[in-house]
């Protein structure tokens, strides 16, 4: 594996455990104010980190890009609103492991569609055999996730 590579492989893995913690967090800030309270709370503190990322490191040049962009590709703050939503009431109902085993199950078969047919303009990666197979076992890890032993 290369140098990028590696390199891609641990943003991904320290964005999945801040994922978790997101969650965890979101669940318990839900709790005490609600799901919509504790969405709101989550975008005005996450705005406030953005704009601050921004001061520091954003170039304001590469904002005239955004002009060309799809619109679909606009529909990333609308999806976030629906996924903290949906991480805090999940997560505070089927406990922390089940909840992002179901997320993560959901994230890849959703990632083997879009990489087979290459949507929204991403590179196509053929849903092989082993990428299924793959899939599958999330199924089954999920499908685990539920099981609690007799008695």
């Amino acid at each position: 594996m290369g140098r990028g590579m590696l390199l891609a492989v641990a943003a991904a893995a320290l964005s999945g455990l801040a994922m978790t913690f997101q969650g965890t967090f979101n669940s318990v800030l839900g709790k005490r104010v609600d799901v919509p309270g504790m969405v709101m709370v989550v975008q005005v503190t996450g705005l406030g980190a953005g704009l601050l990322a921004y001061l520091v490191w954003g170039r304001p040049r590469k904002l005239a890009g955004l002009a060309g962009a799809p619109w679909y590709s606009l529909l990333g703050g609308i999806l976030g609103v629906a996924i903290i939503a949906g991480v805090a009431y999940a997560l505070a109902r089927t406990g922390i492991a089940l909840g992002v085993s179901v997320i993560l199950t959901a994230q890849l078969a959703t990632g083997v569609v879009v990489d087979h047919f290459g949507l929204f303009g991403v590179e196509k990666v053929p849903a092989s055999w082993v990428r299924l197979v793959g899939a599958a076992l999330m199924v089954v890890g999920t499908r685990l996730m539920v099981w609690r032993p007799p008695g």
